[in-house]
């Protein structure tokens, strides 16, 4: 199929959802299965939480909910001006590693991946996250600007998600995640069924309005639906900003529904933020679809007739197929599998001279057959549930963006029974390796942090095909081992094609001891080492 037979997307990539299709089986072992192995019984357990605990929650603040307590922290920011050093001090990880990347003469495009360490003391207001990202462009990517070289900052999957703490209505969210209450271990999500009902609370006259608006709405997902102001107003509009004044290509992403600027005044009392009626605006949801969806903002306006925050918005991908995870604790939404929609959300977008798709975590994995070989007469586009990354290769992208919060320890077995880093090569380092596709560079960068009873770790990467770098590898893949798939073995030992990669917050060994110190970094450890993973930012240069 030629890039002729694909609906194209909108200036802004919006790609429009499908209606359900009386085929949409799911082909076993593709589009459900998790990547790691914590939590491998959490999805039904989180439908039984959902019942039991968000539900009644819900009904109990609908009945009660009194308006919410105004707080000075919720004040939006006046100014989009660059934080000093100083300033910066106080939103640095204790666990920031140095930047590292890699230099090549010619260089078209420097690409950042930003693993982000996960905070939502960042979240306290809307000033003080804009204040948070501000910093992490400050100290760590424009120390290492090349001048003349377009520049592309990728910010992990899911980092928008602390914003939903924001201001008085958050106040709860944030006390919890600082207390023994924030979880008592990664297998069992009490802690986060926990803030979903303070934030069902927080959020109950805005969930009310929706209900009545939309009717029907998964009481897993109706919090994030309720949020679509506070989105906007904190994860939207600072990304937007970021890219426009730094003069930077910006990738980030949230699980957040598409919204319109109200300033019907009766819209503004339902949907905006308590705090911030007195500005006569709201953000509000257009559909009752929250998906998991990464943005593209560029340095100047594209649209002047698109929603505030999004005039200089180049695309939107909707993720496709979602985790275990996102289907059944979140209730979330998925994209387009299969007709023009589809192919529009998984085509790329031109970024100086390379054509730009988004693979969001598991769909980087969806090839729909192993490493090198493609049966005949395969079609790669059939169902992107399935073979999402081979659909990505046909239609002309060449720069996978892999932009990743992966739900589970690091140093840990998959779901596969393999060992989890050694399993994640299938995705950044099979991009530019496997002869069957022709994908130049993938970039995959890994958000990290507890959030409450989950886990996000990782290194974050950057390949090339054809690169000769000092080969690098992830933590315990030295070899293959007994319990490792037959088939992950073209995945062990260093590889050449890493341009750039982040350390993990401990010393590479022997697969035991990582596992160990995973566990002495997980929710509930109650270990010194408790949260303290790495924060890191690489980059390299794209020729």
């Amino acid at each position: 199929m030629s890039s002729g037979d694909a609906t194209p997307p909108s200036s802004t990539g919006a790609v429009q959802p499908e209606p359900p299709s009386s085929n949409s089986a799911v082909r076993p072992g593709t589009a459900r299965r998790r990547i790691s192995a914590p939590l491998s019984r959490g999805g039904r357990f989180a439908r039984l939480l959902a019942l039991l605990v968000v539900v009644p929650w819900t009904l109990v603040a609908l009945s009660s909910h009194g308006p919410a307590l105004v707080s000075a922290l919720t004040g939006a920011s006046t100014g989009t001006g660059r934080p000093s050093a100083a300033a910066c001090a106080a939103y640095r990880s204790p666990g920031r590693v140095p930047v590292t990347g890699h230099q090549a003469p010619g260089a078209k495009l420097r690409v950042f991946a930003v693993g982000y360490h996960l905070n939502l003391d960042h979240a306290a207001s809307y000033a003080t996250w804009r204040t948070a990202m501000r910093c992490l462009m400050e100290d760590t990517v424009v120390p290492h600007l090349s001048p003349g070289v377009p520049t592309l900052v990728v910010f992990p999957e899911d980092i928008g998600l602390p914003t939903i703490g924001v201001g008085a209505r958050g106040a709860g969210v944030r006390a919890q995640a600082g207390s023994p209450a924030r979880a008592a271990s990664d297998a069992v999500p009490l802690g986060m069924a926990g803030a979903l009902a303070q934030l069902n609370i927080a959020y109950a006259p805005q969930i009310a309005a929706y209900q009545l608006r939309f009717g029907g709405l998964d009481p897993r997902k109706q919090a994030m639906l309720a949020a679509t102001d506070t989105f906007a107003r904190a994860f939207s509009r600072t990304f937007s900003e970021i890219a426009r004044d730094y003069g930077v290509y910006v990738v980030a992403g949230n699980n957040q529904a598409r919204y319109r600027v109200s300033r019907d005044p009766a819209e503004v009392a339902l949907f905006a933020d308590p705090a911030l009626k007195s500005t006569g605006v709201a953000y509000v949801a257009t559909s009752a679809r929250v998906t998991n969806s990464t943005f593209l903002w560029g340095p100047r306006d594209v649209d002047a007739a698109a929603p505030q925050f999004e005039n200089n918005l180049l695309f939107r991908n909707e993720k496709v197929p979602l985790t275990a995870l996102e289907l059944d604790l979140l209730g979330l939404d998925e994209g387009p599998a299969t007709g023009p929609a589809a192919l529009a959300n998984a085509s790329g977008v031109d970024v100086a001279g390379f054509t730009v798709g988004f693979a969001t975590s598991l769909p980087a994995f969806a090839y729909g057959y192993p490493f090198g070989q493609r049966p005949a007469g395969f079609d790669p586009c059939a169902d992107l549930r399935a073979s999402y990354a081979a659909c990505q290769d046909h239609l002309g992208v060449d720069l996978m963006v892999q932009a990743d919060a992966n739900p589970g320890r690091w140093a840990t077995a998959a779901q596969s029974g393999g060992w989890q880093p050694l399993e994640w090569m299938g995705s950044t380092w099979r991009a530019v390796a496997d002869p069957t596709v022709g994908f130049r560079y993938n970039v995959t960068p890994m958000m990290t942090g507890n959030l409450f009873d989950l886990v996000f770790d990782g290194q974050s990467a950057i390949t090339g095909r054809g690169a000769q770098a000092v080969p690098r590898r992830y933590v315990g893949t030295a070899a293959a081992e007994g319990t490792d798939p037959a088939a992950y073995g073209v995945y062990a030992g260093a590889k050449p094609e890493f341009l750039a990669m982040s350390p993990w917050a401990a010393p590479d060994g022997d697969r035991a001891g990582l596992a160990a110190a995973a566990g002495t970094l997980a929710p509930g450890s109650g270990s010194a080492r408790e949260d303290g993973y790495a924060e890191s930012v690489i980059y390299a240069d794209l020729t």
